[in-house]
């Protein structure tokens, strides 16, 4: 069993011109990404794993729009193995009624939040808002929690140990920290060992930024929360199939140096690991 908790079903379009010319500008070299996923890609894409959650991204700041419709169309297409997350901008002045849409007549599973893109505060009364119905309303919340290259993103708001007031505040609340937190890797190691409720996912930086992945493992090893590692391919930054090979080699880094190794047995335990029971997703 594999479970992929972190991908993203949007056009080039509905990604938004903003994130759209950073991302051609920045990934210069990367080869094969292509930003255009329509359900007929995202399907083909996620042939390799069990369940695959998604979600587009939503974003007044930057002009990022993928509707929540389609999403849930998308899930109730295929329910044996999509299961669909809403996007919600806490800067919506009717955040709350759309997140209870999406509850109750699009019977979306989770929220996928971006303080970066979306340009707000985590411990902000807009935000709080959002983390306290869900909260309420027992949804898990996959937030951005990563550096990213769009020039007026703000990255005081990216760092991982912003969500450790909101761990205190909703200990209820399921928190995914995405990309294991790079490069604050440390940061989101100790955000997943403090709170029993929060997770980091492996999503996009381990194939793409190996060193920092390799490390960012071997902090988690280090540090005996492994357990709380999901694995997460941020498709189609990467594919799946590049993040599994990405993890089963990322000790080639410490191969003849005295540098710790991640056991192989804990990187199997990640690719296969049951997130939606973490998650009360099953």
């Amino acid at each position: 069993m594999i479970i992929d908790v972190h991908t993203h079903l949007s056009t080039r379009e509905q990604w938004g011109k903003v994130f759209v010319e950073a991302f051609d500008r920045g990934y210069t070299g990367y080869t094969g990404i292509d930003l255009e996923v329509t359900p007929e890609i995202h399907w083909e894409a996620v042939a390799a794993v069990s369940r695959a959650i998604v979600f587009g991204i939503n974003s007044i700041a930057l002009g990022m729009h993928t509707p929540n419709d389609a999403i849930a169309a998308y899930a109730k297409a295929h329910p044996e193995k999509i299961i669909g997350f809403m996007s919600i901008d806490p800067n919506d002045p009717a955040a709350l009624d759309e997140l209870d849409r999406c509850v109750n007549d699009l019977v979306l599973k989770g929220i996928k939040m971006s303080p970066v893109y979306q340009h707000y505060d985590p411990n902000g009364d807009k935000a709080r808002r959002v983390h306290r119905r869900a909260e309420e309303l027992g949804l898990p919340i996959l937030t951005h929690a990563a550096y990213h290259i769009i020039a007026n993103t703000p990255m005081e708001w990216a760092n991982p140990l912003l969500y450790d007031p909101v761990a205190r505040e909703f200990p209820n609340l399921k928190i995914i920290l995405a990309h294991i937190g790079l490069p604050w890797y440390t940061d989101a190691m100790v955000m997943i060992r403090k709170h029993p409720n929060v997770f980091a996912d492996v999503s996009g930086g381990v194939p793409l930024r190996p060193w920092w992945g390799y490390q960012a493992l071997a902090f988690c090893h280090e540090n005996r929360v492994m357990h709380k590692l999901l694995f997460g391919s941020d498709f189609p930054i990467a594919t799946i199939e590049e993040t599994i090979d990405a993890l089963r080699t990322a000790n080639r880094f410490a191969e003849g140096t005295g540098m710790p190794q991640v056991p192989a047995e804990d990187i199997e335990d990640l690719i296969h690991r049951d997130s939606l029971s973490l998650l009360g997703l099953d």
